[in-house]
């Protein structure tokens, strides 16, 4: 089961990947790293990861994983 995202998840990522050496946006090493550990932490896209990571469209995200919990509460009640 995958957590919800919340701007605390997001502030989290983006602080810890503005901690790591510059790269511009290259997905490479200890970046993609942490780009995959929040797309398994809350069952976000690539992209979605990335953009998270990266510092962008935060709230359009959460709330893209917050609509995915929603329909998977509503199959699980069926």
């Amino acid at each position: 089961m995958s957590e919800v995202l919340t701007q605390e998840i997001c502030r989290d990522y983006r602080k810890r990947m503005l901690e790591l050496p510059p790269m511009g946006y290259q997905d490479i090493g200890e970046r993609r790293k942490l780009r995959i550990e929040l797309q398994e932490r809350c069952g976000l896209t690539e992209l979605e990861a990335l953009n998270v990571c990266n510092g962008h469209h935060w709230e359009l995200t959460i709330r893209c994983s917050e609509i995915r919990e929603e329909q998977k509460a509503l199959k699980e009640a069926m």
